[in-house]
């Protein structure tokens, strides 16, 4: 008998061990600065986001929430280092359409496998890209684009954000849609994309409503359509592609990750601040003029969307025949 109590007693010591060291953790997260990795360039809708969020997800957690740009690799590199990151809730990813749905059809060696390597925290909002060209071009509706694209076959070059970026990926759906063919210049990201197109370098882009809003505006940029089904109340003016192109459909989406095996509390902890955020009356103003419509998901439920945007884009991708490596 008294043996069977030794080995019980021993049991519950050694449960504990591994138990109470993530309950503690969970208890007292966080204890120091988070890190925020945006796998993007400055200045495009996946930095804007993070800042608009990181600044008060500091506030709500009293601690220092520091934005990290990791532009390379189509935001494959930035993914990879939150995916190998210790799962302990201060090492972080903002996820979008590129990295997790986008990136394992056009890689032949993904380092990561999004199903597998992370947490979801929530999908926080999707929203569409805009076609854009320099006020200066000839070119004033996505009509006469496509017209010019057909008469000059791989003579017209596209911006993209990056190879297996959401634009990169739009871009050859609308290539596919419409019989065209042109050059896919790959940038760093929205905003180095968008200068590009400014300074000349490529014909035309498609950028997020946040990163071409200012350069519409004001006049240096024309808006020729935006890649939802339906205008977006930003540049209510604009029509959607598929005006041009029946079936032409595509969004972004951005949502938090954390590395995989990351303490449930910890997560859900991640997951009522960033959600207490996106539901703020000035958060939603922000978003909602930047033409991002807010989702505040779960976990599961963007569990279930990213495995829903694998399934579509794969075979769009397939079809296309582009790759990224």
């Amino acid at each position: 008998m008294r043996s069977r109590r030794c080995i019980l007693w021993i049991a519950i010591v050694a449960v504990g061990i591994f138990v109470i060291p993530h309950g503690a953790l969970a208890q007292s997260y966080p204890e120091r600065a988070l890190r925020l990795v945006v796998p993007f360039a400055p200045g495009g809708s996946t930095d804007v986001l993070a800042r608009i969020v990181g600044q008060r997800l500091a506030e709500g957690l009293s601690q220092p929430v520091i934005v990290d740009n990791r532009p390379a690799g189509g935001g494959t590199v930035g993914s990879d280092l939150v995916a190998k990151a210790p799962a302990d809730g201060y090492t972080l990813l903002i996820g979008s359409i590129a990295t997790m749905a986008v990136a394992p059809a056009m890689y032949e060696k993904l380092p990561y496998e999004p199903m597998r390597d992370f947490a979801p925290i929530g999908l926080w909002v999707t929203f569409p890209l805009v076609l854009v060209v320099q006020a200066s071009s000839p070119v004033t509706s996505l009509k006469e684009l496509i017209e010019l694209a057909r008469a000059k076959p791989g003579m017209l070059s596209f911006g993209a954000q990056g190879i297996a970026s959401s634009s990169h990926i739009f871009a050859e759906l609308m290539n596919s849609l419409a019989r065209i063919k042109v050059v896919i210049v790959p940038y760093k990201g929205g905003a180095p994309a968008m200068n590009g197109l400014l300074a000349g370098e490529v014909d035309y882009s498609m950028v997020a409503v946040s990163t071409a809003l200012a350069q519409v505006s004001a006049g240096k940029l024309r808006a020729l359509g935006v890649t939802s089904a339906q205008p977006t109340s930003s540049l209510p003016n604009v029509p959607p592609i598929a005006s041009a192109l029946p079936g032409y459909e595509g969004l972004n989406f951005h949502g938090m990750h954390a590395p995989a095996k990351t303490p449930a509390a910890i997560v859900a902890t991640l997951h009522d601040e960033t959600t207490k955020i996106l539901r703020r009356p000035d958060v939603a103003k922000q978003l909602n003029a930047l033409a991002m419509e807010i989702v505040a998901g779960t976990p599961e439920q963007y569990r279930a969307f990213i495995k829903a945007q694998i399934d579509q884009w794969g075979p769009v991708i397939k079809s296309s025949g582009a790759r990224a490596d």
